[in-house]
């Protein structure tokens, strides 16, 4: 598997540089952030996409300061930070920068790049998702993302190709299922830190290698012996993403001895339990598998109940022992939530750790988060053998 995840990460680092040569070529190319966004609509267009989903670095998040309010989540500022340092190869290349609009943190770094003079193209998502008017509202707005992705394109979308990327990415989903399955072992032959670089390998690199991939990866660990300690600590992490390259709490945590079983993360992230229907409107297919029903993002409304009942079945189905809520600071939408799923776990007698993010991970703040986390993880193993 080390060989595959290393093929699969010089892929994932090589895409920009790919992605200037097909601009040269004179490909067209979109930059976008989000789920609410159709990848497949792109790639069916003859597009090349390139996912934002980058974090775990403190400076992107300070260089928006002199455009922005310190109070902004670290991956949105990430968003705008890595393009004014340079950190972001693809954004000035970019044909047009297309951003789901669902959460004021995103909305305010959408307005730096335009006030940069770059070419953003805003999606609309509602967060009251259960109306009917939300819903038409969404499948409007995806109606429109098509008109503008053919006046790039200057032709019409391939109804058929997109039907061939939805099975393609169905097929992605189906792998990574798969390999899902087998976190809930006993002890788990995958580690969490392994498994999220995949999702993310796997949203850098084209469709029929991250298949090839994923059937590799699964073949080899289908039977292959656990990654953990034996009985270590099952945890279950929570929050808004673990973007790509921001590894260092979960490793933290795989070496104090615990290990993430499962995840409940909103973005950046393949939603590979969501498969997309091949048959029928285009449109509709994609809206009511990745708006209507899937489990909704902590700012949608009314959600926080809902999310908290499937948050149980993720601990049962993943014998959880405990939750690791990773929150991204200024995330003040997370902070309420957190508030109720507190107090709600209480009454199932799963324990609960809030730890809150700015990707500070200088030599000063490591020793005492290392700390933290180790603490957490003793915690829980003292509380399996007390059993």
């Amino acid at each position: 598997m080390k060989e595959i995840l290393e093929k699969l990460e010089k892929l994932s680092t090589g895409r920009p540089l790919e992605l200037i040569q097909e601009k040269a070529a004179g490909k067209k190319v979109i930059e976008y952030f989000g789920d609410y966004v159709p990848e497949q609509w792109m790639t069916a267009a003859g597009v090349e996409d390139y996912l934002i989903m980058r974090g775990g670095d403190p400076q992107p998040p300070e260089a928006t300061l002199d455009y922005m309010l310190r109070f902004m989540n670290p991956l949105a500022d990430s968003m705008v930070g890595n393009y004014l340092l340079g950190l972001d190869a693809v954004m000035p290349i970019a044909d047009k920068i297309v951003i789901q609009q669902h959460d004021s943190h995103y909305g305010r770094m959408c307005e730096v790049l335009e006030y940069k003079g770059l070419p953003v193209y805003k999606v609309g998502v509602p967060a009251d998702y259960t109306v009917d008017i939300s819903r038409e509202y969404y499948r409007g707005e995806l109606g429109d993302f098509r008109k503008m992705l053919e006046e790039l394109t200057g032709k019409p979308l391939d109804e058929e190709a997109v039907r061939t990327c939805y099975a393609k990415t169905n097929e992605i989903n189906y792998w990574l299922r798969k390999i899902d399955e087998l976190r809930k072992k006993d002890n788990p032959p995958i580690t969490f830190s392994d498994f999220i670089r995949l999702n993310h390998y796997t949203m850098r690199v084209d469709y029929d290698t991250s298949i090839e991939a994923l059937k590799q990866i699964y073949a080899e660990l289908e039977n292959a012996p656990g990654a953990h300690a034996e009985n270590a600590p099952r945890i279950l992490i929570m929050g808004r993403a673990v973007a790509q390259g921001d590894y260092v709490v979960p490793s933290i945590i795989e070496n104090a001895g615990g290990a993430i079983v499962t995840e409940f993360l909103d973005e950046a992230i393949r939603p590979f339990k969501n498969d997309i229907p091949v048959e029928g409107d285009i449109v509709e297919n994609y809206a009511k598998a990745i708006y209507d029903d899937k489990v909704p993002q902590c700012i949608f409304q009314p959600a926080w109940e809902t999310r908290f009942e499937h948050l149980k079945e993720l601990i049962k189905e993943y014998n959880v022992d405990a939750v690791l809520w990773y929150q991204l600071a200024f995330d003040e939408i997370y902070d309420m939530e957190h508030t109720c799923v507190a107090k709600w776990i209480k009454d199932i007698n799963v324990p609960m750790m809030k730890l809150e993010t700015s990707y500070e991970y200088s030599r000063e703040a490591m020793a005492p988060l290392t700390t933290r986390l180790e603490s957490f993880v003793d915690s829980i193993k003292e509380i399996k053998e007390a059993k």
